[in-house]
């Protein structure tokens, strides 16, 4: 069982990849929080702009809150806080670490925009062009999506199975409001997120189950929600974020159907790349439904959780070891078992032998491979385990009543 700061870094590789908004996990103390903040500003911009998070603001912070704070600059930031490694600091907040990530934009930083942004705070209009070409470099994401990953974030780390709280924090010398400052309509933006997380709650539900007609239907639900929220300059770009977003917490609801995360690399991965190189909004959508089903049908046929945690084992490191030369001695003692008894434990369950679940894993492995890569026949016999290229074209031909090349030609 991973720890919660180990979590904490891979959710934040999949915000880093999908988002291209970088992460920092640190201490949640109010100096290195202060370091986290600024770690990618230049150095006229530390000078120039004051440090936003008050003492005040430090106090309230509570475990498992997603906070998006909005510093002087216009700088965005979303954080939450979790629970550090054990045997840390008794004090109670030494005790807690800080997922921080930012900074990003949530508009375009044209001209009249960074001009606005100098001018609020005293600053001269000769940093204009420094100014803006920080900001340019810059990942630009909707609040509505930021959001949803944040929230993925939080119970991918700290297990939380509830509603995870959303607050906006701005400087307080910029509103005379209270440090936990809120917009005009945003308890009615919190309406539509809620209603917007309640039908991706439902989406998700009927994934793990690999219920493909009810996911679809809930999905589209969420994503009339979605639009409702959602107002940016670029709709491709926010629909191709929501789909990245959507990705990912497909595979994570495939994941807890016992699919190992491993085996999730393919079809995960080439989502992401069709969705990055859609031209179109129409394509964008299209793509959607068609990771949704395909999740489906993943889970239909690779599930786990019906399974005994034997075989559980056996089949995970049958995926994991497919390059190998697999032998029933060599899975029996990789899980420690005896070979007979996963002989017979695997045939009851399964209904093929060892070996032959190996071919098939290896065949399936492989088409995926045919479908969403350019790599060669050869090299992909290979990659799942095959050494001799007949023998595998023969064992394809067998589970798939069809040829390598002729599978990877035939249309969709």
């Amino acid at each position: 069982m991973l720890e919660e700061h180990e979590r904490a870094g891979l959710a934040g590789q999949f915000i880093e990849a999908l988002l291209q908004v970088p992460v920092l996990c640190c201490r949640a103390g109010a100096g290195e929080l202060e370091a986290g903040f600024k770690r990618f500003l230049p150095d006229f911009m530390k000078n120039s702009f004051p440090f936003f998070l008050s003492r005040e603001m430090l106090e309230s912070l509570e475990p498992s809150v997603i906070y998006h704070m909005t510093d002087f600059a216009g700088l965005n930031f979303q954080m939450f806080l979790y629970e550090g490694e054990r045997g840390e600091q008794s004090a109670e907040a030494a005790a807690f670490h800080a997922f921080v990530a930012g900074p990003y934009l949530a508009v375009k930083p044209d001209e009249p925009y960074c001009e606005r942004i100098l001018q609020e705070n005293g600053q001269s209009l000769s940093l204009m062009v420094p100014f803006r070409q920080f900001c340019l470099g810059l990942p630009i994401v909707s609040t509505s999506v930021m959001i949803g990953a944040m929230r993925t974030a939080v119970k991918a780390v700290t297990g939380e199975e509830g509603d995870v709280l959303y607050r906006h924090y701005e400087p307080r010398e910029k509103k005379e409001q209270s440090p936990l400052y809120q917009s005009g309509g945003e308890e009615a933006v919190m309406e539509l997120l809620e209603e917007r997380y309640r039908y991706e709650k439902l989406m998700l539900q009927e994934v793990r189950q690999g219920n493909t007609d009810k996911a679809l239907h809930y999905y589209r639900q969420f994503s009339r929600a979605s639009r409702s929220i959602v107002r940016t300059e670029d709709p491709i770009r926010t629909s191709k974020n929501l789909g990245f977003s959507l990705n990912t917490m497909l595979r994570k609801s495939a994941e807890l159907a016992g699919i190992h995360p491993v085996y999730l690399d393919i079809i995960s991965s080439n989502f992401a790349l069709l969705i990055e190189n859609a031209y179109r909004m129409e394509e964008v959508e299209d793509i959607k439904f068609h990771m949704i089903g395909a999740y489906c049908r993943f889970v239909r046929t690779e599930r786990l959780d019906q399974y005994s945690p034997l075989v559980r084992r056996a089949v995970t490191y049958i995926r994991l070891h497919l390059a190998e030369p697999l032998t029933l001695k060599q899975i029996a003692e990789g899980i420690r078992v005896s070979p007979s008894y996963l002989s017979r434990t695997f045939n009851r369950e399964i209904g093929e032998s060892v070996s032959n679940y190996i071919a098939g894993a290896r065949v399936e492995k492989a088409a995926e491979l045919l479908k969403f890569t350019g790599l060669p026949v050869q090299n992909i016999a290979s990659y799942v385990g095959f050494a001799n290229l007949n023998y595998f074209s023969r064992c394809f031909r067998l589970h798939k009543g069809t040829t390598p090349t002729q599978y990877r030609n035939r249309k969709p």
